[in-house]
């Protein structure tokens, strides 16, 4: 599995993300039955990768935090979209906070 493209391990070993660490091992030990190491060394290694990367739980958290098809914004990006549409007040509330002023105690 040396592309430059995460690969999901689940997908690779053919079970649904939410599949317990029971489900991981037994399907792991079915695909590894299915291609051992001395007939199709390539697959197994694959096989052996996802199934390290489902049963890691930083890999797992990281996941669930941060999907794989999820873009992550750029901030400058999210700024300049904030800037060119600026949050609208009230009438009623800009008038609300200067009624406020008349409360505070002067100095």
């Amino acid at each position: 599995m040396n592309s430059s493209m995460p690969v999901d391990p689940f997908a690779v070993l053919g079970i649904s993300p939410d599949a317990n660490e029971a489900e991981v091992r037994a399907r792991y030990l079915e695909l590894v039955k299915q291609f051992p190491p001395e007939r199709d060394p390539d697959k197994f290694h694959e096989i052996r990768e996802a199934f390290d990367a489902a049963k890691d739980p930083l890999a797992v958290a990281r996941r669930l935090i941060a999907p794989p098809d999820c873009t992550v914004p750029q901030w400058s990006d999210l700024l300049e979209a904030q800037s060119r549409n600026p949050p609208r007040l009230s009438v009623p509330l800009l008038l609300s906070l200067g009624n406020r002023a008349e409360n505070v105690p002067s100095r």
